[in-house]
């Protein structure tokens, strides 16, 4: 099911729910080195919580052989040089292309798989989700597998996962 590993988060001790998800990467639940095709990513799209005005905070950077988390994809990352896109749009490109009326925004926060994000990382991701929230965005943060990374993220801001229906 895609977004694979769709958590919905609150601050703690709050009893009001508020608009901010995490998961994994488009795709992830087919494997950890799949190839995605165009179609799964908009199936992923189609499933995101929230009409329009949705921010996405992407962790997406490089596995720690230094490989692009977009390597997977038809598009690349914003963060990307001109020599690794290959050709490729970037992803909010991609986007504005196809779902021009949901107002899809991609937030880069580049990190690397499976090495903790550093404090400056964290602090900058923290003054995006609280301005983005506070914009009434529906905000999703990503990552490759939809645990590692944005937990820590979600730690960082003080938010714990929101179970009620």
């Amino acid at each position: 099911m895609e977004p694979y590993r769709l958590r919905h988060w609150k601050p703690r001790g709050s009893t009001q729910s508020i608009s901010f998800f995490s998961c994994a990467r488009p795709g992830r639940s087919k494997g950890r080195n799949s190839m995605v095709s165009d179609e799964f990513v908009h199936s992923w799209v189609a499933n995101l919580p929230g009409e329009t005005c949705i921010a996405l905070v992407s962790l997406l950077g490089t596995k720690t052989d230094g490989t692009s988390e977009y390597s997977f994809y038809s598009f690349c990352g914003g963060f990307e040089l001109q020599s690794e896109r290959r050709r490729r749009v970037p992803f909010q490109e991609w986007l504005d292309r196809w779902y021009p009326d949901r107002q899809i925004r991609i937030v880069d926060h580049p990190t690397q798989d499976f090495t903790s994000v550093p404090p400056d990382t964290l602090a900058a991701i923290k003054v995006d989700v609280n301005s983005l929230l506070e914009a009434g965005r529906t905000v999703i943060l990503l990552d490759s597998g939809g645990e590692t990374r944005t937990s820590q993220v979600c730690r960082y801001l003080d938010f714990v996962e929101d179970f009620a229906p």
